[in-house]
């Protein structure tokens, strides 16, 4: 379980990979990975590809993370394997944030 950043500075885009289980043991980490780039960038990804597993902890940081960052920033999930994308369309995270 882990998380990576990548700042892809010529398109102002912050990268967040989540590999392992995305669960409540990453809480702290997924935190300080956005938290230095707020009122930074105005596009951030959250790469769930690398991601085996995914609980309702995963979900609250999530919206957690939506909220920190304001409503003008754009939040995209991609990679999502089919389990995992069917748990954010049933919880309805595509109101909230652009699933790819």
């Amino acid at each position: 379980m882990s998380i990576s950043v990548i700042q892809h500075k010529s398109n102002g885009i912050v990268e967040i990979q989540v590999m392992g289980s995305f669960d409540f043991s990453l809480f702290n980490d997924f935190r300080v990975a956005y938290e230095e780039y707020i009122g930074q960038s105005q596009h951030f990804i959250v790469n769930l590809e690398s991601v085996e597993y995914l609980d309702s902890a995963a979900l609250g940081m999530l919206l957690s993370m939506k909220t920190a960052l304001g409503e003008p920033v754009k939040i995209e999930i991609v990679g999502a394997n089919d389990f995992i994308r069917n748990i954010l369309m049933i919880s309805r995270f595509d109101k909230r944030f652009e699933i790819r």
